[in-house]
């Protein structure tokens, strides 16, 4: 199987992790209010190491960063959804 076109789409995803990583660094006080928010930061930091695999895989070492792509945006599912179970403990 080879490498599938460059879609431009995907740098849409790339930007609007890296604004929400901006974001997330300009708002960390009210983002420490949040339950669990570590849990939060990491999956932002999984969707930009997937994004940026994404965009990455079409340059150079294909099956490389496709593999790191996928694995990242399994992890990000992971941490989203423990946040969300053990946000679900914690007293309003």
């Amino acid at each position: 199987m080879g490498r599938p076109p460059f879609d431009e789409r995907e740098l849409t995803v790339l930007f609007a992790a890296l604004l929400l990583a901006a974001l997330s660094a300009y708002y960390q006080r009210n983002l420490r209010r949040v339950p669990e928010w570590r849990l939060l930061l990491a999956g932002l930091g999984c969707l930009l190491v997937g994004s940026t695999a994404t965009i990455v895989e079409h340059f150079a070492a294909y099956d490389t960063f496709n593999t790191i792509e996928h694995i990242a945006y399994f992890a990000q599912s992971l941490t989203l959804a423990i946040w969300a179970l053990r946000t679900q403990r914690v007293p309003a």
